[in-house]
């Protein structure tokens, strides 16, 4: 097992751990407890998954490094076509969001659109 992924597993538990005694002992009132568990969660799920997918082997290569920048640049081009329309929306009045709200939906497309473009990059095979 990559000393990475084995990190991985270990933090997770161990936050894990750690939060269910947190929220125990406050009696659930905290929040801290819940993101913590959450962030366990997350931890060890990408230890394991990574774990089973890659083994020993290396987890990237010349070809996924060059999706994965031309699946960000993608997404970044649609970050700023997508927060120039919401510009045009809010300043034509088709469309009022507060600040909250823009932001959240520009980081939701940023995030989703980096995801798409990678799968999709992926399942092509390569980037021409």
């Amino acid at each position: 097992m990559k000393p990475r992924n084995m990190y991985r597993i270990i933090i997770g538990a161990i936050m894990i751990i750690s939060s269910i005694f947190f929220i125990l002992m406050t009696g659930g009132e905290a929040i801290i407890g819940t993101i913590m568990l959450c962030a366990g969660m997350v931890f060890l799920i990408t230890g394991i998954t990574r774990h089973r997918r890659y083994g020993d082997d290396p987890e990237s290569d010349e070809r996924s490094k060059k999706i994965g920048a031309f699946g960000i640049t993608y997404a970044w081009l649609t970050g700023l076509f997508f927060m120039t329309a919401l510009f045009w929306l809010d300043y034509t009045g088709l469309l009022v969001l507060t600040t909250q709200n823009a932001l959240g939906l520009s980081v939701v497309v940023l995030a989703l659109s980096a995801v798409v473009y990678q799968a999709w990059l992926f399942r092509k095979g390569d980037v021409d």
